[in-house]
């Protein structure tokens, strides 16, 4: 049995029933009305991918020590040129996660940015980069799409304190937030 490596393809497909077809009925059962409300803009440049995760980065220092950063990077290799931006990033942090799926050792960052293996893989065909900290919500959420010799990326960014709160569930419920976190204990799957 092939495993789930795209944990947002429901939520992408609602929110863009919602933003294409002004059809929120698909949201209904999860989302609350107050997703009607959020801005939401879909991509597939990979420069607006990077511009907007880089925004969302750096509202860290917008809200100092309170906010939480998400960041999935597929595989942990994918992080190592990042390493120096998010030490920086840590002083402004509550707290900084760091999903990917371990094909190298990171070591020791601050202890506020924890490195997350555990169920990584259930992301690993996404592109996230999530921050809240109780007032402000932002959430870029795409998938990687099949595409000859290059990587190709579909999603949207959005302010929907609903939408991050339920990407941060998404999160939770498939095991990859769970109270068990691989704080640093990565285990290779090479």
């Amino acid at each position: 049995m092939k495993q789930k490596t795209n944990s947002f393809k429901s939520l992408i497909s609602e929110v863009r029933a919602l933003k294409q077809n002004h059809n929120p009925l698909p949201l209904f059962n999860d989302l609350h009305i107050d997703a009607l409300d959020a801005d939401y803009q879909f991509t597939t440049s990979l420069q607006t991918l990077h511009l907007v995760s880089r925004t969302i980065e750096n509202s860290l220092k917008a809200h100092k020590h309170r906010s939480v950063l998400y960041s999935g990077f597929q595989v942990l290799s994918h992080f190592t040129d990042y390493i120096e931006r998010y030490a920086r990033l840590a002083k402004y942090a509550k707290e900084i996660y760091i999903i990917g799926v371990a094909d190298t050792k990171i070591g020791h960052i601050a202890d506020n940015v924890h490195i997350v293996t555990k169920n990584a893989y259930t992301v690993r065909d996404n592109w996230i980069s999530i921050v809240t900290d109780g007032n402000m919500h932002s959430a870029l959420i795409a998938e990687e799409c099949a595409a000859p010799n290059a990587h190709k990326y579909d999603g949207f960014y959005t302010n929907s304190e609903v939408v991050t709160e339920k990407a941060i569930k998404i999160l939770t419920e498939n095991g990859t937030l769970s109270k068990d976190i691989e704080y640093g204990e990565q285990k290779s799957l090479f």
